[in-house]
């Protein structure tokens, strides 16, 4: 599911919510380990503040979207993309939307922390810098640099997440380990 599908989706239903940091927080759900897809349900209701008849219409179409974002987080391609809106949006929006996502990342993670919740000296720094990246400014002049900074930015979320997702599930066999920079 694209950003614009979501968002699409949360027009629909009438629900009040950033499709970044939806995802975010899903994403940092789903970081912690198995989640019962009942259970996924009612905490996206609740972070949707959802009605009962909201939750039921959209419940298959955010379904397929927490199995679509769970397969991206498992992929030992390293494929994974933070759901943020396109580049046809100013740079300043964007921002905003990277803020939202790795706030709302944080947040799924610490809801869904368990007593064994363990990363690597990597994945501590990772955490840090998201949540460092979830106070983002946009108070800033943009320049020609903006685009390619903002596009390193963007990648930097990607790697950092895989990281996370790996130290927190030892258990996928993963070649290749991502790296921080």
């Amino acid at each position: 599911m694209t950003f614009e599908q979501l968002e699409d989706l949360f027009f629909t239903l009438q629900i009040q919510a950033n499709p970044s940091g939806f995802h975010g927080f899903l994403c940092g759900r789903l970081s912690c380990g198995a989640v019962d897809m009942q259970q996924l349900v009612e905490a996206s209701s609740q972070w949707l503040a959802m009605a009962e008849e909201q939750a039921e219409a959209a419940e298959n179409s955010l379904e397929d979207f927490y199995q679509e974002s769970l397969s991206n987080l498992e992929d030992i391609s390293f494929l994974f993309q933070p759901l943020l809106p396109d580049d046809e949006l100013p740079l300043p929006e964007r921002l905003v939307a990277v803020g939202d996502w790795c706030s709302n990342y944080i947040s799924g993670l610490g809801e869904g922390m368990g007593a064994e919740f363990e990363v690597s000296v990597e994945g501590k720094e990772a955490l840090e810098d998201l949540a460092a990246i979830g106070q983002i400014s946009t108070d800033f002049e943009s320049d020609d640099d903006g685009e390619r900074d903002y596009a390193e930015l963007v990648e930097y979320i990607r790697i950092a997440v895989q990281l996370v997702f790996s130290d927190l599930h030892p258990e996928l066999d993963t070649q290749a380990e991502p790296t921080i920079h």
